[in-house]
């Protein structure tokens, strides 16, 4: 018999499940997407550009490594327990099922079901939420920053502006409350809300909230007394940002849109926005399309050049996505098969432990 507690073996079980599951659905909506899109113009969008489409996924390849190293050092000191390729092969399957699901949320899910049984549960959900919490405040920072830069150098049409500002106005509430939440206790700021709608009751209110505090010391380590696995997460979340920057100028260049000041804000400020408003839906599709061509238009290029870029950000993405499922199913054969190795050891040490036994 296992050594391992039924309650244990229950949640290994579901988890392997949810990510056989996950992964099942991801390869049916990869293989949908690629139909509606068509995979040729994919093709011939990234042949067009040349030698620049190996350097543009080669540097997305740069920043999943910069998330997962960010990823990985906010698991310290648990981070030992669980190597480096494992979190890398969590996060890349992560991303995978976010771009290819609609509002980017089950990958979430799939990261702490592939990472919980190499890493205490709670240290993989506080880490992911300090990398998703970190990457928004940079996101909104550069937006917040970009976005009145642009509105000064363009005349953004009135409806445009008026998108622009309620996306600020919907931005700002929430960062700042994610902000209080954090501060006060993220986790049991949400254990509250359960409680106050009567969502549960007060005792395992209670309880959730005694069980999860040491997530929520380690979450607020994104406001202060900072560790050194939180620096360095940190680091590596500010090196993948500069990474995808870079990667998206890079993607204007080999597509020959002259640079200037106020394009380049424009895409990081605004264009982020359309990339978030966009992700309603798998890997943005009509929505992305639409929403480059009118702001490449607006910002001096053409609108034929807004739809090229999303080409080529959707070909590296399918890319990403393609990796990421690749390295789901890879793990997930590894863990099936150590279960079997580890199966047939037991039944095989019960064998020669009846053989030994007196007749």
């Amino acid at each position: 018999m296992s050594d391992t507690p039924p309650e244990q073996r229950e949640k290994q079980t579901w988890s392997a499940w949810f990510n056989l599951i996950m992964l099942v659905v991801g390869g049916i909506a990869l293989a949908w997407l690629l139909r509606e899109t068509e995979w040729h113009e994919l093709q011939d969008t990234i042949v067009g550009i040349g030698p620049w489409a190996a350097l543009i996924l080669g540097i997305e390849l740069a920043s999943l490594l910069c998330d997962a190293g960010a990823l990985h050092a906010f698991m310290r000191p648990e981070a030992r327990m669980v190597s480096y390729a494992r979190v890398l092969g969590a996060q890349a399957s992560g991303r995978a099922i976010n771009v290819l699901t609609p509002l980017g949320a089950l990958g979430e899910a799939t990261k702490v079901t592939m990472l919980a049984g190499h890493a205490p549960r709670a240290r993989v959900l506080s880490s992911l939420v300090l990398l998703n919490a970190a990457k928004l405040y940079l996101e909104v920072s550069v937006m917040l920053i970009g976005i009145p830069i642009t509105l000064l150098l363009v005349d953004l049409p009135d409806a445009i502006t008026l998108m622009v500002g309620i996306g600020v106005a919907v931005l700002v509430p929430a960062v700042i409350a994610v902000g209080v939440m954090i501060h006060r206790g993220a986790i049991a700021s949400l254990v509250g809300l359960l409680r106050r709608f009567r969502i549960i009751g007060a005792e395992r209110a209670k309880s959730w909230k005694e069980k999860l505090t040491e997530v929520d010391k380690h979450i607020r380590e994104l406001h202060k007394h900072r560790t050194a696995g939180t620096r360095i997460g940190l680091m590596f979340i500010l090196i993948s940002k500069i990474l995808s920057v870079s990667s998206t100028i890079l993607i204007m260049i080999a597509l020959g849109i002259e640079l200037k000041a106020s394009l380049v804000v424009g895409v990081m400020s605004v264009g982020v926005l359309v990339q978030w408003v966009s992700s309603v839906v798998p890997l943005g599709l009509g929505l992305a399309d639409g929403g480059n061509y009118a702001l490449y238009s607006m910002l001096g290029a053409s609108g034929d050049h807004g739809m090229y870029f999303t080409m080529i950000w959707r070909a590296r993405t399918v890319f990403i996505a393609v990796l990421g499922l690749g390295a789901m199913a890879v793990l997930n054969a590894l863990a099936k098969y150590g279960q079997f190795r580890i199966g047939r050891k037991l039944r095989d040490m019960k064998a020669e432990r009846e053989e030994a036994a007196p007749s």
